[in-house]
């Protein structure tokens, strides 16, 4: 059963020509308004109708796509809670940054995150939006996932690693699983953004 996009079809920000050269680097945009001036989108979009291109993805997500010039970064998870009849088992669970072309859709990269901490199990709520929720970020030169219990994550936009952060492994009382995005706050005296999580 497929209950979250396994394929990427860009519709609303990739099919404005007038976009390529700018970015949309967090959730809701740079400056989390949602909003981008000047740009001319297309009021209507379909399966058949304003898409540029669409490609199929290693598993499902919810985390919304974000871009920085021709590089276009997005989430997902493999493994585990694909099939709400047969869950499988949480040690398969990984989670997946990719990067595509965003004129193509081709993917470019993917670096993958094991689990490192068990996660709340695929029941109630998580049935919803899995395990790949947050949005990713990115500052044009790194870009940032966050992957729950599994920690925060950098690459470089050529898809370098460089370095993982664990940044808690408790659950809610409810057991919802992870979903905020985070955000970059700049400093002049750091070299990379610190990350938030909204």
């Amino acid at each position: 059963m497929k209950n979250f996009v396994q394929s990427l079809s860009l519709f609303l920000l990739m099919s404005s020509a007038s976009l390529y050269g700018e970015s949309w680097s967090q959730f809701r945009g740079n400056e989390g308004s949602a909003a981008i001036d000047g740009s001319s989108i297309p009021l209507k979009w379909s399966a058949g109708q304003n898409v540029k291109w669409k490609t199929d993805l290693p598993g499902p997500g919810s985390s919304s796509p974000i871009f920085w010039e021709e590089k276009l970064f997005v989430t997902c998870y493999t493994g585990y809670g694909l099939d709400q009849k047969n869950v499988g088992e949480q040690k398969n669970l990984g989670r997946t940054l990719l990067c595509l072309d965003r004129r193509s859709g081709k993917i470019l990269w993917k670096q993958s995150v094991p689990l490192v901490n068990p996660e709340d199990d695929y029941r109630g709520y998580l049935t919803e939006h899995g395990y790949a929720s947050a949005t990713p970020v990115t500052d044009g030169k790194n870009v940032f996932a966050f992957f729950g219990k599994s920690g925060v994550h950098a690459f470089t936009v050529d898809g370098k690693k460089l370095w993982s952060k664990q940044v808690g492994d408790s659950s809610s009382n409810r057991k919802w699983g992870s979903a905020a995005s985070p955000i970059p706050v700049s400093y002049t005296h750091l070299t990379l953004p610190t990350i938030y999580s909204v």
